[in-house]
């Protein structure tokens, strides 16, 4: 299986309002670039736009609406599995989205086996979370369901969690990234993965409006900074894998539509 992961830019000619949550216009520009609909569910991820490396998307807490200038360059990211030959997209295309045109371009691509798949992961990283992330937590959904409650997410960034929960969600789709279970995968990272610091807070954020009621998710962003104890593992290479598929495709729940979406950086000092 093949992991594609393409970069591209989307320019609006003329000024215009852009969706609440902005991977919409990413899915758009895919199917415009590639001429086909991409892989649904979690086999594809579309990132949000980016703005001189700031995602777009709206926060609950502002009126101020996403407003896209002509011309400017806005980026994004794509990334999907494919068990053949990667499609081939146009080198430029152009695709209109709520009545305004764009242009769009694909700018990188980088393909990779899934066996190949890892990120060389230093004793310390920062790990950055640039989308709000949304953690379910295990078994708590007949809870919330019992007192009505649609769903509560962790506030609270739990890296261990998030690659059990990864791992689990890969093995049902059978997708061979990992050989260690989704328990192991937690246990060990859980004692292993030390918490230096953090800077997190948690975001409401518009994803659309249905039948004039607004649909919110409510998740964090920010960074943990990590020092791996146990560099001397076997699980350390499960860790790198899932961390570079995560790269791609983020972490949590909704990361299909650009939700969980990181990126990670050594801590040289």
């Amino acid at each position: 299986m093949l992991v594609v992961s393409a970069s591209i830019e989307v320019y609006p000619l003329r000024d215009t309002i852009l969706p609440p949550f902005t991977s919409k216009v990413t899915r758009t520009a895919f199917v415009s670039l590639w001429g086909e609909e991409p892989l649904l569910g979690r086999l594809g991820s579309f990132s949000v736009l980016y703005r001189d490396g700031k995602p777009l998307y709206k926060r609950l807490d502002t009126s101020e609406l996403l407003v896209a200038r002509a011309g400017e360059r806005l980026e994004a990211r794509v990334s999907f599995l494919t068990g053949g030959s990667p499609p081939v997209p146009e080198d430029y295309s152009t695709f209109m989205f709520s009545g305004t045109e764009f242009n769009t371009r694909v700018t990188g691509i980088e393909v990779t086996t899934l066996e190949n798949l890892r990120v060389d992961l230093p004793k310390k990283f920062s790990l950055k979370f640039l989308t709000p992330t949304l953690l379910p937590v295990p078994g708590r959904g007949e809870l919330l369901k019992e007192k009505g409650i649609k769903r509560r997410y962790k506030l609270l960034p739990d890296l261990p969690l998030a690659l059990r929960l990864l791992t689990y969600d890969l093995k049902l789709r059978k997708i061979d990234l990992v050989k260690a279970t989704p328990f192991q995968i937690y246990k060990w990272a859980y004692r292993a993965l030390a918490e230096l610091d953090y800077h997190v807070k948690p975001e409401t954020v518009l994803y659309t409006v249905r039948d004039g009621k607004p649909s919110t998710e409510r998740g964090f962003t920010g960074f943990v900074l990590y020092e791996l104890l146990d560099e001397a593992s076997p699980l350390k290479q499960e860790l790198e894998k899932l961390l570079a598929f995560a790269l791609r495709f983020g972490i949590g729940k909704s990361r299909s539509i650009g939700f969980g979406q990181i990126s990670l950086q050594p801590i040289r000092k």
